[in-house]
């Protein structure tokens, strides 16, 4: 990590840098960091540098916010197009451009992150998301209207050709006798229809019907598995276990991004784990 202070004014300035080579689990500080330190990276070109910035993107803030430094409108606008976040502030600050201090966003230090996020909008929430307009809509493009063709009859219309019935299946009147039969089981029968009983299963039947007892091990009993839980949970563990349906287990010690229990909540995909006695 590097340290660099710059004098000026009435107190020094200090930067903390994190030179990284990675995004992920094994590298927490290509997170989200509310904290004075900077992660930084070295890449061969923007194009390189465009993928990478996808990547913190998918890691942790789906949808939210970045920011480019150019002076060339191309790569300004292939950022813009290709990254999966809806503010993308150009040769600003990005905290300050985002809430809208320098740029012409919506003033908000509320931002929403859209589909990526699973947000309803991807806008700066401001005091018009949470007003209820009332609209008088007067009609301005009239509804097309054909009345000078009268629209031909029923009778004249080609009839549909009948498939041909297939041969096999069941028969109608077995389907309809089982039918029967099943409903006067559940303690219906229709009016003047009488139904023949279900024959009783024989003894030998009850017995191949009941569940095998499964045998137990011998020895000490055995303590059944507890999974543990997990250390750190980001947006991409939850969206791959949202995938594969599966649950992740929380305690009191593992950490969660933001972006990642909102959409564990969302799914209710999360188990706490029981606390430490």
């Amino acid at each position: 990590m590097r340290c660099n202070a710059r004098a000026g004014g009435q107190a020094s300035v200090r930067r903390l840098i994190a030179e990284l080579e990675g995004v992920g689990r094994d590298y927490p500080l290509s997170i989200e960091k509310l904290c004075p330190v900077l992660s930084f990276y070295v890449v061969n070109d923007w194009r390189e540098g465009c993928e990478r910035c996808k990547q913190i993107l998918r890691y942790g803030g789906m949808g939210h916010t970045m920011s480019i430094h150019s002076r060339n409108d191309d790569i300004i606008l292939q950022f813009g197009l290709k990254k999966p976040a809806f503010r993308i502030v150009v040769n600003t600050p990005t905290t300050l451009g985002s809430i809208g201090f320098t740029t012409g966003l919506d003033p908000s230090m509320t931002l929403g992150c859209g589909g990526y996020g699973g947000n309803i909008t991807s806008d700066n929430i401001s005091p018009r998301h949470l007003l209820n307009i009332k609209r008088l809509a007067y009609e301005t493009n009239p509804a097309p209207a054909r009345r000078d063709v009268e629209a031909p009859s029923t009778s004249a219309l080609p009839k549909a050709p009948v498939p041909p019935r297939v041969p096999g299946g069941i028969p109608a009147e077995p389907l309809a006798r089982r039918i029967d039969q099943f409903l006067a089981s559940r303690g219906y029968t229709p009016p003047g229809v009488s139904v023949p009983p279900v024959p009783a299963p024989s003894d030998a039947a009850k017995a191949e019907a009941l569940p095998k007892p499964t045998p137990q091990p011998s020895g000490p009993a055995a303590t059944p598995s507890v999974e543990k839980p997990a250390e750190f949970v980001c947006e991409d563990d939850v969206r791959q276990a949202v995938k594969q349906g599966r649950r992740i287990v929380i305690g009191e010690r593992t950490i969660v991004t933001p972006a990642a229990r909102d959409l564990g909540e969302q799914h209710r995909i999360f188990v706490q784990a029981s606390w430490p006695r």
